[in-house]
C-alpha cells in the first residue's frame, strides 16, 4: 500500500500536493533517474522533476523523431492522457527548431526543441496553469536550463546505436571474410560454422541447404566429418526444415506468445542438450535456400542483441555461402539447373520479354525448317558481241581519214578509215609505163618473127600486168568498210591522222547488234555447282529495270587472278534480246542452281569456310 501510495502521489499533479510531500518525492525521482536502464525510464523521471521544479506546470510530454515521425516518449501526469494542445506546440518548436510559447488552447504552453547535430532529436512541451507572459518567459528559461540532461541521454543512446550498429557491421564482415577466404564451399562453411560457434558462444553450430525438397547438412562447428544417418543430423535437419517451411527465424524456448510451431526445435533441445535452440533461415533473392542452427547449453540463454545480429549475419552469409555452394558443382550439373530454371521460368508465371523472344525465336526457327527458295550463284558479269570482227591494216602505211569512232553504230559496206595511196598509184603508173613498153617490145618481135624474143617480151608483159593487179588490190584496200551492221566496240583514229599504222595492226573492232553472249566471273569456290544448260538472269547497270533471262553455255576451265581470289570464265547466251543492249555493258549475273531450304542458303558459305580451315588445321 505503501508504494502504491508513492506512485499515485509520483502521478499527481504539482497545485495538489503539499510542500512537504514535495520534499519526499523529489528524492524518489531522482533514485528513479539515476537508476534509469533506458532513455525512456530516465526521461519519465527527469519530465516530473521538471513539471515539479517549475512554477505552475500542469503537464508535460516527451517527443522524440523516429524514422517514421514524431513518437511521445513520457507524458506528466502519466494517466494515459492525449495533450492536443501540447502536441501542436511540440510540432511548431520542432518546425521552428526554437523554443516558443503559446497562449491559444485550453492552457498556455512552452516547447523547447532538443537539437542534436544540427537536427532537432526530440521536444518537450509543457502546460502552464494560469501562465502570463512572465511566466511563460521563465519557464522556457528553466526547460532550456533543464533539457541538458535530456539531450545527453539522447546522444548517449545515439551513440550506443551507432557502436552497436558498427559492432554488428564489423562482425558480418568478418564472417563474409571467412567465407571467402577459403576456395571449396565445404571448406568454406565448415570454418563459418566454427567461427559463429566462437563469436556466438554457442555449442554448436550447424549449416544446411535445402536438396529435393529437405535440409541437407554441409557442415558443423567443431566437427570435420558427420555420418548423414545420425540421429543429431537428422534432428538439426529437422529443425531447419520447420524454420524454412515457416519462413521465419524460429527461438525455442522462446516468448510463449508466437504463434510458430517449435516441435523439432523442442526434439533438438530435449534429445541433446535441452538448452536453447535458435535457427535463421538463409534468404536469397526470391527463395529460402538453407539454414543456420544455434545451439547453446542449459541456462544460457540468447539474448535480444544476439538473435537480432544472428538475423544479420545470416542475411549476409547466405549469398555468400549459396555462390560458394553453386560455383563448386561439377559443370554438367550447373548446365543442368541453368535450362530447367530457364524452363521453370518459361512456364510459370512472369517473364513476359523472355516468353515474346523464345516465342519469336521459335517462329523463326519453324519459319526456316519450312521455308524454301531459289539457290543462285551470284556473279560479275559483262555483255559482249557474240562475234567480234576486227578492222586490220593490211601494210604499212599513212592514215589519210577516219569517219568513225568506239561507241557509233555503223552499217554493212560504211567506210571507216582511209589510208594514202599516193605511193600505190605512182608505182601502178610505172608498172604501166613498163606494161606498154614491154607491149610494143613483144609486137616487134612478132613482126619480126623472133620466138626467142617473143617469149621473153611476152613474160615482161605478163609480169607487169601482175604487178598492176597486186597495186590495184593494194589500192582497193586503202578504204576500210564495215563488214556488217554492227558498233564499233574499239578503235578512235581521229587523233592519228597523218601518222602511220603498221601492218596487222588493229585499226578497229565491231561486233553485231543481234548477237550477245553474257561472260560472268564465277569464284572457284562455287564453280563446281554450274553447269552447261542451267538458266538464270542477268542485270545490267545499264538497265536496272529490265532483267534478261540467260543460259549457260560453256565454263572456260581456266583460273584467273582477279583481287585476290580465284575466278573461272562462265559464258552464257540471251534468250530475249532488246535494242537497248549494247556491248561491254556490266552488271550481275545469277545462276539458278536448284531449290533449297532457306537456312541451307544462308549458311552454305560459313559451312564451306569451317570445312576447309578444319582440313588445313586437322591435317
Amino acid at each position: 500500500m505503501a508504494g502504491q501510495n508513492q506512485n499515485e502521489d509520483l502521478n499527481g499533479t504539482a497545485d495538489a500536493m503539499p510542500f512537504n510531500r514535495l520534499e519526499v518525492l523529489e528524492p524518489a525521482l531522482w533514485q528513479r533517474l539515476t537508476d534509469a536502464q533506458t532513455v525512456a525510464e530516465g526521461s519519465a523521471a527527469w519530465l516530473a522533476l521538471q513539471c515539479r521544479q517549475i512554477f505552475g506546470v500542469n503537464r508535460g510530454v516527451v517527443r522524440v523523431v523516429r524514422p517514421n515521425g514524431f513518437e511521445t516518449l513520457c507524458n506528466w501526469p502519466d494517466n494515459g492522457a492525449v495533450f492536443t494542445d501540447l502536441l501542436r506546440t511540440a510540432e511548431l518548436a520542432a518546425t521552428d527548431q526554437r523554443a516558443v510559447a503559446r497562449n491559444s488552447g485550453e492552457t498556455p504552453s512552452v516547447a523547447v526543441p532538443v537539437i542534436i547535430d544540427g537536427q532537432v532529436t526530440a521536444v518537450v512541451a509543457l502546460g502552464i496553469a494560469n501562465g502570463g507572459r512572465d511566466d511563460l518567459r521563465n519557464a522556457i528559461r528553466q526547460l532550456q536550463w533543464g533539457v541538458g540532461w535530456l539531450r545527453d541521454a539522447l546522444r548517449q543512446e545515439r551513440g550506443s546505436a551507432d557502436s552497436l550498429q558498427l559492432s554488428q557491421s564489423r562482425t558480418t564482415i568478418d564472417l563474409m571474410v571467412t567465407a571467402l577466404e577459403h576456395e571449396r564451399f565445404s571448406t568454406a562453411a565448415m570454418a563459418v560454422a566454427t567461427d559463429l560457434a566462437a563469436r556466438f558462444d554457442c555449442a554448436r553450430v550447424s549449416i544446411g541447404f535445402v536438396r529435393s525438397g529437405s535440409a541437407k547438412i554441409v557442415a558443423i562447428s567443431h566437427t570435420a566429418q558427420f555420418g548423414k544417418q545420425m540421429n543429431l543430423v537428422r534432428s538439426i535437419g529437422a529443425a531447419m526444415d520447420e524454420a524454412i517451411d515457416q519462413r521465419s527465424l524460429v527461438l525455442f524456448p522462446g516468448p510463449a506468445d508466437e504463434p510458430i510451431a517449435t516441435f523439432a526445435h523442442a526434439d533438438l533441445s530435449r534429445e541433446h542438450h535441452g538448452g536453447q535452440v535458435l535457427t535463421v533461415p538463409l534468404f536469397v533473392v526470391d527463395a529460402f535456400i538453407g539454414a543456420i542452427v544455434f545451439e547453446r547449453g542449459h541456462g544460457h540463454d540468447f539474448s535480444t542483441e544476439v538473435i537480432k545480429l544472428a538475423d544479420i549475419a545470416g542475411a549476409a552469409l547466405g549469398p555468400v555461402l549459396d555462390e560458394k555452394r553453386r560455383n563448386d558443382r561439377w559443370l554438367i550439373i550447373k548446365i543442368w539447373e541453368s535450362f530447367f530454371n530457364q524452363i521453370k521460368r518459361l512456364a510459370g508465371p512472369g517473364h513476359i520479354t523472355r516468353k515474346l523472344v523464345i516465342a519469336a525465336l521459335l517462329a523463326i526457327v519453324a519459319f526456316f525448317a519450312v521455308a524454301r527458295d531459289m539457290y543462285r550463284v551470284n556473279a560479275d558479269a559483262q555483255l559482249e558481241g557474240s562475234v567480234r570482227r576486227a578492222v586490220v591494216s593490211p601494210y604499212d602505211g599513212y592514215l589519210r581519214d577516219a569517219t568513225v569512232r568506239a561507241g557509233e553504230v555503223v552499217t554493212a559496206g560504211q567506210p571507216l578509215a582511209e589510208l594514202d595511196d599516193r605511193d600505190l598509184v605512182l608505182e601502178r603508173l610505172r608498172w604501166d609505163t613498163e606494161r606498154q613498153q614491154h607491149q610494143i617490145e613483144y609486137d616487134q618481135a612478132l613482126a619480126a618473127r623472133q620466138p626467142a624474143t617473143v617469149n621473153i617480151a611476152r613474160s615482161q608483159v605478163d609480169q607487169a600486168e601482175a604487178q598492176i593487179s597486186l597495186i590495184d588490190e593494194q589500192i582497193g584496200r586503202t578504204r576500210f568498210v564495215a563488214p556488217f551492221d554492227g558498233l564499233v566496240i574499239s578503235g578512235d583514229l581521229s587523233q592519228r591522222i597523218g601518222s602511220t599504222v603498221s601492218r596487222g595492226e588493229v585499226l578497229y573492232e565491231i561486233a553485231p547488234l543481234s548477237g550477245y553472249r553474257v561472260v560472268m566471273q564465277v569464284d572457284e569456290r562455287q564453280i563446281a555447282q554450274i553447269d552447261a544448260g542451267q538458266t538464270g538472269e542477268v542485270l545490267f547497270g545499264a538497265l536496272p529495270d529490265q532483267p534478261f533471262k540467260i543460259v549457260v553455255d560453256k565454263i572456260i576451265p581456266i583460273a584467273q587472278a582477279s583481287e585476290g581470289r580465284n575466278m573461272f570464265r562462265v559464258e552464257g547466251h540471251l534468250i530475249d534480246t532488246s535494242e537497248r543492249l549494247r556491248p561491254g555493258m556490266v552488271g550481275v549475273g545469277k545462276v539458278d542452281i536448284g531449290e533449297r531450304s532457306l537456312i541451307d542458303i544462308w549458311t552454305m558459305p560459313i559451312f564451306d569456310w569451317i570445312n576447309l580451315n578444319l582440313w588445313r588445321w586437322l591435317g
